[in-house]
């Protein structure tokens, strides 16, 4: 039987392209990312281990927390795995072949998908042939389809412990959230600016929402990045106190939704830079458009 079900979760490959140290810093600030995520929808979890550019969250309610994470900024993707103790072939091929019982059926198409990692007494490919040819032997009917099957199972073998799963579910990407500083968005609510700091957020920004003034509405319109803000919520600032937020959030930037092109939006831009004290970025200056609205159906 397995030890437990978890969210097996895949880091994005971003990560894993730093250097040793920082990508200590990027894990640890998406661990943060995780927790807070989990905390504020009351979903407990007992721990959450690393290794290999992989996370394992073990908590309850691992469907909804899943739907949860898909906005948390650093994750590639996540499955719901069955964790499998210990790393030893005989038990390897019970589990999968448990677990392949319950996924296939005869006339299905399939694959294996095997990885090894820190583990010398496994070749992945020589797994995949062999338990490959378990499954077929144990369910009668069955088509190996390593091109474009009907269904996958996923195993993923460590030193001492192993993980099996059907699917996952792909997720946004990008770097997580604290990683790049933190920068004071200016808010209207006008269209473009939920994308904007989606983009800088996405980046690993920590947004600070500038208003002209609080409102019902305004809080409401920043309120729809909730979700990709580890659902914190957001503080708004006027305009008037901006200095007060610059020295004691240590602003690094300021952000607008600003997209024009044209000669008089070029001048206002030149005009409005030189008034400030800091870098301004401009996340949706030559955006692509068609991009631009298929973030602008997140916030629908």
């Amino acid at each position: 039987m397995p030890e437990q079900q978890c969210l097996l979760v895949k880091t994005a490959s971003e990560i894993a392209l730093k250097s040793n140290f920082v990508r200590r810093f990027f894990t640890k600030k998406l661990v943060q990312s995780i927790k807070f995520a989990l905390k504020r929808n009351k979903i407990e979890y007992s721990a959450i281990t690393r290794g290999g550019g992989r996370l394992y969250v073990f908590c309850g309610k691992l469907k909804k927390a899943q739907k949860i994470l898909f906005t948390v900024s650093g994750i590639h993707a996540i499955a719901v795995a069955e964790q499998s103790k210990p790393a030893e072939y005989r038990e390897i091929e019970s589990q999968t072949l448990a677990f392949a019982k319950k996924h296939l059926k005869k006339g299905d198409s399939f694959a294996l998908d095997v990885r090894v990692a820190g583990n010398k007494s496994f070749s992945a490919k020589d797994l995949e042939n062999k338990l490959g040819a378990a499954i077929q032997k144990a369910i009668a009917g069955l088509r190996v389809n390593l091109s474009n099957p009907e269904k996958q199972i996923f195993i993923e073998i460590r030193k001492s412990d192993f993980f099996i799963y059907a699917s996952q579910l792909k997720c946004l990407g990008g770097l997580p959230l604290g990683v790049e500083g933190a920068v004071a968005m200016l808010f209207s609510g006008k269209q473009g600016e939920l994308p904007a700091a989606f983009l800088l957020m996405h980046r690993g920004c920590n947004v600070f929402p500038i208003v002209g003034k609080k409102t019902a509405a305004i809080e409401k319109h920043v309120g729809k990045l909730l979700a990709f803000n580890d659902y914190r919520r957001f503080v708004l600032t006027e305009e008037k106190d901006l200095p007060a937020l610059i020295k004691e959030r240590k602003i690094q930037a300021i952000a607008t939704a600003d997209s024009k092109l044209d000669k008089k939006a070029l001048a206002s831009y030149k005009k409005f830079d030189a008034s400030q004290s800091l870098v301004v970025l401009r996340p949706l200056l030559l955006y692509p458009e068609e991009s631009k609205v298929k973030l602008e159906k997140f916030f629908a």
